[in-house]
């Protein structure tokens, strides 16, 4: 539901409407609600929950007040503020590459809030559309975020599917599947695999084709953490 009259709880402002964009309220990891005000920082709110040092996170958290250059009192609202497993607080910004490059304001707001964070300790971190995820990273962010819930941890599924990873290198999904019993119904062993890869107990290559059409991809690879030594992609590095 998105909140037409009041912010949700701990968010300084609500997010608006403007020229079509992508917006809305979800629930993050904590059960916080948190605005998104554009598709981009839809993306950056999934890789939040799926980022294993971020504790908690929020959107739209307080209004910084700045001096600009010209002497005039500004404020800028930052869209998150992140709080990671070992304490560090992080404010996030999401804009777009060019207006970043071209727009004085923004630039003079990203300087006072860089130099507000430092003063508390904290860091500030910018996310454009290039540094974001896109192609088969985003679409599949995208479908697997519903199956993050706990509701899909079924316990003795995922020993099974761990069971069934620890004999191979990485495998395409449906010869795993072609393994199982009758006992065992595709729907259950499909929504804890996906449970599974979205908290990285099973990894696949976030780069490529993972779905398509409504069926596992021909090069879709599933495998253990100690079945290949790699490291999966988290989503590109914010830029300092």
């Amino acid at each position: 539901m998105i909140y037409k009259r009041k912010p949700p709880p701990d968010n300084v402002r609500r997010v608006r409407h403007i020229n079509k964009n992508t917006y809305g309220v979800t629930t993050n990891k904590r059960g916080r609600l948190v605005q998104f005000e554009s598709e981009q920082e839809r993306k950056l709110i999934l890789l939040l929950e799926r980022d294993v040092t971020v504790n908690d996170f929020t959107s739209q958290p307080e209004t910084l007040a700045f001096t600009a250059e010209n002497g005039g009192n500004r404020q800028y609202t930052p869209d998150f503020q992140v709080w990671r497993t070992d304490g560090q607080i992080e404010l996030h910004e999401v804009t777009l590459a060019q207006r970043r490059q071209t727009k004085e304001t923004i630039q003079q707001r990203e300087t006072a809030a860089r130099r507000i964070c430092q003063q508390r300790g904290w860091k500030y971190r910018v996310h454009t559309e290039e540094t974001l995820p896109t192609g088969h990273e985003y679409a599949s962010l995208d479908l697997l975020a519903p199956f993050r819930v706990e509701a899909y941890a079924d316990e003795e599924i995922a020993t099974w599917w761990e069971t069934q990873l620890e004999r191979c290198t990485p495998v395409h999904p449906q010869t795993i599947l072609s393994h199982a019993s009758a006992a065992h119904a595709n729907g259950l062993l499909l929504n804890t695999l996906y449970h599974l890869i979205w908290h990285n107990q099973v990894h696949i290559d976030w780069t490529a084709p993972f779905i398509w059409r409504g069926a596992f991809h021909l090069n879709a690879r599933i495998w253990l953490a100690s079945t290949r030594a790699t490291s999966v992609k988290q989503g590109p590095e914010a830029q300092q």
